[in-house]
């Protein structure tokens, strides 16, 4: 009997939503990055302020990203009536179920096998910096989640003779969904890419092909472009600035040499060792049985990665797109090196060290914390320390276990694992001391210098920034305000001195849980008029 014709495609998507849900179990465990702090403050200002078409943050204009991610995390707040972190990053793991779910369909397409689609959509999710790039930069998996719904489709779409009204729609909005979400990036990381692969692994009907899609992904650039154009005409000047402060970064911040990405395959994470391999096109490509296909996933890896690299600007997160393919060209050889365990030498050494690499993951968790940490272990840790020596009784032969068994272990304890790595997390700062309860509708809070993005977040509402004229202003008014300085405030600063007010020093305030990053301390002061 066939296991994978039996298998529901329902089911597949429900066990896929359920083990991203699975990820966020401890992710609460996760401190606030600077740029989930500028994301979700912006979402948390749409919501108390209404400035749904003009996000703001900290009160000023914030047109870096373009709003739809912002819109969706504000309304998953809105809808879970609450305002904790949790629930502003849930959106980034529901795209991230998106991309194990249109791997799924998408390998369907290239393999018609329901359990290899499931395998490669395991491979997805469970990327390193797939995963990551939801905590280090929420929005991006937004962009990438969309834009690989919308080449699923134009994937069927250039191998069907007939067009499809729905599925050339579904083009349309997701594309244009990518656009709101990041402008041209997963265009430039994604689409193109797949392009060319697709148009040099399946050279038939190459003008005929152009001339179907290239107008609907036109369209799609061009409705997603929309808030860019109603910008220009309600707000251009600050467009144009930060337009043109984003696009000087690309050639004047974080410049990297062109090779910097050649080591992309680290970032898949426990699937690096067999990624490595996967690349050894040449020497695989005869024993591949979907030859094409296999030719297709690396080309659009590969070809990802060079156009990434001739951009002067680099950054390990901008190298996740290329993991969409990478898991997909993966999946061929992981599937080859199974089938040839037990006949192929070489395919048994890159397993036995693929899976050594997984045990000692698994049973990694138990030891830190009894031995190093001195932490509590959980249940999750006692599961893996069961799980992880299972794989160790298939590598020294024991036969009751088959190699099918021992997939589906180790891929329980790489799931498990990514669900519990947040609890290895230290809090060793002891000076630790959050700025949330000085927030008070009582007493004005103002700042005099460009007041990190966490702190924000903390303090729960935005703090506006002064400089000396408006500071002038305000106390005119001869009413008690609070103040956050970066540094305390001494008779050396003589414009505030000379204010007619008694300030005092009230609190430290350091928000480093685990480092000591200066940016994230700040000292309160009260200003009472004399």
């Amino acid at each position: 009997m066939d296991i994978s014709k039996n298998i529901s495609n329902s089911f597949v998507i429900f066990i896929i939503v359920i083990v991203c849900l699975i990820f966020t179990v401890n992710i609460n465990l996760v401190d606030i990055t600077i740029m989930e702090a500028r994301n979700f403050v912006t979402a948390r200002e749409m919501l108390l302020e209404n400035n749904w078409l003009m996000p703001t943050f900290n009160g000023e204009p914030r047109y870096q990203k373009p709003p739809l991610p912002t819109w969706i995390s504000a309304i998953s707040t809105l809808i879970a009536g609450t305002k904790t972190l949790y629930f502003f990053r849930i959106p980034g793991f529901v795209c991230l179920a998106l991309i194990g779910i249109t791997t799924y369909y998408f390998s369907l397409e290239l393999l018609k096998n329901k359990i290899y689609s499931i395998v490669n959509s395991f491979i997805a999710i469970t990327s390193f910096y797939t995963i990551a790039i939801i905590i280090e930069a929420p929005w991006d998996i937004f962009s990438h989640s969309f834009m690989y719904l919308a080449i699923y489709f134009i994937y069927k779409n250039l191998n069907n003779q007939k067009y499809y009204f729905k599925e050339i729609l579904l083009i349309i909005l997701f594309i244009a969904c990518s656009f709101l979400s990041k402008g041209p990036v997963s265009v430039y990381a994604l689409l193109i890419p797949f392009l060319i692969s697709y148009f040099i692994s399946y050279p038939i009907s190459i003008g005929k092909k152009l001339a179907r899609i290239l107008p609907i992904i036109i369209a799609g650039i061009l409705i997603g472009s929309s808030w860019y154009i109603m910008l220009l005409f309600q707000d251009s000047e600050n467009l144009i600035s930060t337009t043109r402060k984003e696009t000087l970064n690309w050639t004047n911040y974080n410049i990297r040499p062109f090779y910097y990405y050649w080591s992309f395959f680290i970032q898949s994470g426990v699937w690096a060792i067999i990624g490595l391999i996967s690349l050894s096109y040449p020497y695989y490509k005869h024993k591949i049985k979907s030859y094409k296909e296999y030719k297709f996933t690396f080309l659009w890896t590969v070809i990802g990665v060079i156009l990434l690299s001739l951009i002067p600007e680099k950054k390990p997160r901008y190298l996740m797109p290329v993991l969409i393919p990478f898991a997909l060209n993966i999946g061929f050889i992981y599937r080859y090196l199974i089938s040839e365990y037990n006949k192929n030498k070489s395919a048994k050494i890159f397993l036995f060290v693929h899976y050594l690499l997984i045990c000692s993951i698994g049973l990694s968790f138990i030891i830190v914390k009894l031995y190093i940490f001195n932490l509590s272990i959980n249940f999750i840790d006692i599961i893996l320390s069961i799980l992880s020596p299972l794989i160790l009784l298939k590598l020294i032969n024991i036969k009751f276990l088959t190699i099918k068994k021992i997939n589906i272990i180790s891929l329980l304890i790489i799931i498990l694992s990514i669900s519990n790595s947040p609890t290895l997390i230290l809090k060793t700062n002891k000076d630790y001391k959050s700025v949330k309860n000085l927030n008070s509708d009582e007493l004005e809070f103002y700042t005099n210098y460009l007041i990190s993005p966490e702190i924000i977040w903390d303090f729960g509402k935005k703090i506006t920034r002064l400089n000396d004229l408006e500071l002038r202003k305000i106390t005119q008014n001869r009413k008690k305000f609070g103040m956050l300085t970066k540094d305390p405030i001494t008779t050396k600063d003589t414009l505030i001195n000379k204010l007619n007010y008694t300030i005092e020093l009230i609190s430290k305030h350091d928000l480093n849980s685990t480092s000591k990053k200066s940016r994230l301390i700040t000292y309160y002061h009260l200003f009472t008029p004399n």
